[in-house]
């Protein structure tokens, strides 16, 4: 039986050759370094959630796609899903462009402070529920810790 990893690298190769991208350019869509991107191939390294969605994203899989491979299963490309629940109303481009910012800005910081994958994780899980906190709060932006660094302006 294969291990996670080798499933996982069996199903981006056919992906990411469908796309017509090479190793390289699939790690710069999923904003990776092409050496994490070798890492979780060779299983050295089982991505955290952001890798994987940022994976799920340059491979046009839908979420979860990285951790359905690992667990054996086939995962499904974007253009295979059913037709979108009218639940749930579409983001516009304005939601879409802001989240792609924000997603720029952090990934930039954590290259920027140089944190292991786990480090990142912890970062973000603190972030949302923050965020989450200060949502239920009817706050409008979220809390400002005492002693977070601050920048004399």
């Amino acid at each position: 039986m294969s291990e996670p990893h080798e499933l996982l690298d069996k199903a981006m190769t056919e992906r990411r050759l469908e796309l017509r991208m090479n190793w390289r350019q699939l790690a710069d869509a999923a904003e990776i370094s092409y050496e994490a991107l070798r890492a979780i191939r060779r299983g050295d390294y089982r991505p955290a959630e952001l890798t994987a969605r940022g994976l799920d994203e340059a491979l046009r899989w839908v979420p979860g796609g990285v951790y359905a491979a690992l667990n054996g299963q086939k995962p499904t490309p974007e253009e295979s899903q059913s037709k979108p629940s009218t639940d749930t109303p579409a983001a516009g481009p304005t939601l879409t462009e802001e989240v792609e910012v924000a997603r720029r800005a952090i990934t930039a910081l954590v290259d920027a402070l140089k944190l292991t994958p786990d480090q990142a994780e912890e970062a973000f899980r603190r972030v949302q529920a923050d965020i989450v906190r200060s949502r239920s709060e009817g706050a409008e932006e979220p809390p400002i810790r005492k002693g977070s660094p601050r920048r004399a302006g």
